[in-house]
C-alpha cells in the first residue's frame, strides 16, 4: 500500500465520539477573531517571495486549451501533442507539424503542515503548544483565503491525514475540523511523519507553492535537510516554531520529575543544583538554535513563537 493511499482521513464527528471530555484547542471567539485579522493583514515579506515563486506558474507549458488560458509559443509536433493543437496553417506554409503551446493559469495553493502528535500535546502556561499551532495554523489558512488561493494541508497526528487542496470555505471545513479538534495526551512514539510530509509535498506539488510548517521540531535531523532544500527551490516556504516557556528556559529552584512518553519513565530535574541547571539549560538552548540554525540553512522563512504569547501578525514570518 502506498503512503498515499494509506493517509488517515476522519470526520468531525469520530474527533468528538474520542476526545469529548476535553475541549476544542480554538474557541469560536479566538476562530471569529482571526478571520478578521486574516482580513486586515497587510503584505509580507514572505507574501513577496511567495510572488516570485509563482513566477514560475507561467513558464509551464499546458497541454490543454481552456477560456483564460495564454498563447505561449508554436513549436515543433512531437510525439504524444495533443492533435488538437496542431498548427494547420503552419503545416500549409511549411509542410511541417507545428503545434500551438499555452502558459497555464492556475488559482496559487497554499499548503499548511500542523503537527498534532504527542509532544505538541505539552503545556506549561497558557495554553498547550498544540493550541498556539492551530491559531497559527488558522490564521494562514484564513489569509491565504483571502488571497485567493487553494488551500491544502497534512495534519501530523497518531496517523499522517492528507487534505487535497480546496478553493471553497465549505470545502476546507474538514481541514479546519481537523486542526481545531482536542488533542488529548498521546503516548510519544518515534515517527517519520513530518518526514514523509515533506516528501509528499515535494512530489506531488507544481512549483510556486506556498508551505507552513506549524510544529516545535522535535524530531527534526539533518535528513530533512534534503527535502527541505528540494522544497524551497520551487515554493515559498516557512516554518512556525512552537516552543513551551520551559523548553527554552528551566526554572531557577526546585525539583521536578518529568515523565518520558516513549517508556512512561521518569526523570528527576533538580534546579537546585547549579550544575545540572546550567547543563540542562544549555542543551535546552543548543537544540533550540540547531532547529533555526537547520531550518534557516534550507531557507526556510523562520519565527520562533512561546506556547504563552499572545497572537502576533505583523511581518509575523521573519524573526528578530
Amino acid at each position: 500500500m502506498s503512503l498515499l493511499n494509506s493517509l488517515k482521513k476522519i470526520s468531525r464527528s469520530s474527533f468528538l465520539r474520542r476526545n469529548k471530555n476535553y475541549p476544542e484547542l480554538v474557541s469560536e471567539t479566538t476562530l471569529s477573531e482571526l478571520r478578521q485579522l486574516a482580513k486586515r493583514a497587510t503584505p509580507t515579506s514572505l507574501d513577496i517571495n511567495l510572488e516570485v515563486h509563482q513566477k514560475m506558474l507561467g513558464e509551464r507549458l499546458s497541454p490543454f486549451a481552456k477560456s483564460g488560458f495564454e498563447f505561449a509559443e508554436t513549436r515543433l509536433y512531437q510525439a504524444g501533442d495533443n492533435v488538437r493543437f496542431i498548427n494547420w496553417r503552419r503545416y500549409a506554409n511549411t509542410g511541417e507539424l507545428y503545434i500551438n503551446t499555452f502558459h497555464e493559469e492556475r488559482r496559487p495553493q497554499c499548503w499548511l503542515i500542523m503537527d498534532r502528535r504527542a509532544s505538541m500535546r505539552f503545556g506549561t502556561r497558557v495554553r498547550l503548544k498544540a493550541s498556539q499551532a492551530a491559531i497559527y495554523t488558522l490564521y494562514h489558512l484564513f489569509k491565504a483565503q483571502q488571497h485567493q488561493m487553494d488551500v491544502g494541508g497534512i495534519i501530523t497526528d497518531q496517523h499522517l491525514h492528507w487534505y487535497d487542496a480546496k478553493s471553497s470555505t465549505a470545502n476546507v471545513q474538514p481541514l479546519i475540523q481537523h486542526i481545531m479538534a482536542p488533542c488529548p495526551p498521546l503516548v510519544d512514539k518515534p515517527d517519520d511523519q513530518l518526514n514523509q510530509a515533506l516528501r509528499l509535498l515535494n512530489v506531488r506539488l507544481q512549483p510556486g507553492s506556498l508551505i507552513v510548517m506549524v510544529s516545535d521540531f522535535a524530531d527534526l535531523s539533518e535528513t530533512y535537510s534534503s527535502t527541505l532544500n528540494a522544497l524551497t527551490n520551487k515554493h515559498a516556504v516557512a516554518a512556525v516554531h512552537i516552543v513551551d516557556p520551559i523548553e527554552a528556559r528551566l526554572p531557577q529552584q526546585g525539583q521536578y520529575n518529568i515523565v518520558q512518553q516513549a517508556n512512561q519513565s521518569i526523570v528527576k530535574i533538580d534546579c537546585d543544583n547549579p550544575n545540572t541547571q546550567q547543563q540542562l539549560s544549555s542543551n535546552l538552548q543548543g537544540r533550540m538554535h540547531d532547529i533555526q540554525t537547520q531550518l534557516k540553512q534550507c531557507r526556510v522563512q523562520f519565527k520562533q513563537v512561546f506556547s504563552d504569547e499572545g497572537f502576533q501578525t505583523d511581518d509575523m514570518l521573519i524573526s528578530a
